[in-house]
């Protein structure tokens, strides 16, 4: 056990600070909307939901992915309100927003909603409106890619920032119970760790405009987490690994042209937000 937990601490530092620090370059390469439906792809769900089953079982991971969707909701508020706030600065922004998601997590967790479907239409409404939201009411346009030129040792201080982040989020999921393991599984290690980087390498509003559309490219961990919860009974961890990562991958595929045809419709009616969120 104790090997276990030293291997998934250092892979997901590994793993975490890898995918994290190539994914934000490549966002500032290709501009905030591909950024952001790249960065958010399974990344702290996918290591940490593997050595779950290694440790405890399929099955047990299979049943920790009940509380991704109420997780990924507070998620999505999470990096909404941090959204919000980095007008105010990235230091307040960041506690704020952090302070918001741990009060939701203990209110989900006396709550202890299991029931699936009711998750899952929650999460989606939340997701959706939060984007029309800052799609149409606070109007966070599109940004740019950047063609800058990064020395060695800033890509490393990006990678060692971002795999700290995710490997600190590995361990307090090792030692959860089920539940907690779900939601920890989903802590927003990788939206933190983006929105930082992005805010000190890009500036607020580049940071801002990626993070909109990870609102809405965060659906793909719901894919992922009932892909997960589907096959690892049934095909085992290794190969229902690659297909529910296969799953969030084609969900985003799908995704990128109704993301740049929302952006393109100006004309919107704000009313859209109301709709769709009652």
């Amino acid at each position: 056990m104790d090997h276990a937990f030293l291997l998934k601490t250092v892979t997901s530092f590994l793993a975490g600070g890898i995918w994290i620090g190539a994914s934000t370059l490549l966002a500032e390469r290709l501009g905030s909307t591909k950024g952001g439906l790249v960065t958010n792809l399974p990344s702290t769900i996918l290591v940490a939901l593997v050595f779950v089953a290694l440790v405890q079982g399929p099955g047990f991971a299979a049943a920790a992915t009940a509380a991704v969707p109420i997780g990924m909701l507070i998620d999505t508020l999470f990096l909404a309100l941090l959204i919000l706030l980095l007008k105010y600065g990235l230091i307040t922004a960041g506690l704020l927003s952090l302070a918001s998601w741990f009060i939701l997590a203990f209110l989900a967790q006396k709550i202890h909603s299991t029931h699936i479907v009711l998750n899952v239409i929650l999460y989606f409404a939340t997701a959706v409106a939060s984007y029309l939201f800052l799609e149409y009411g606070v109007k966070i346009p599109a940004r740019e890619k950047n063609r800058g030129k990064y020395s060695p040792g800033s890509l490393i201080i990006r990678a060692l920032f971002a795999g700290s982040v995710v490997a600190g989020t590995t361990i307090i999921s090792t030692v959860a119970g089920t539940y907690w393991v779900g939601l920890f599984s989903i802590f927003p290690a990788v939206m933190l760790s983006t929105m930082v980087i992005l805010t000190l390498t890009q500036g607020a509003d580049f940071a801002r405009a990626t993070g909109k559309v990870m609102i809405l490219s965060s659906t793909n961990i719901i894919i992922y987490a009932l892909g997960v919860a589907l096959t690892y009974p049934a095909i085992g961890v290794i190969f229902g690994t690659i297909v529910s990562f296969g799953m969030a991958f084609l969900w985003v595929l799908i995704l990128h042209p109704l993301i740049q045809k929302i952006s393109r419709e100006k004309k919107v009616k704000y009313y859209l937000f109301l709709l769709i969120f009652f």
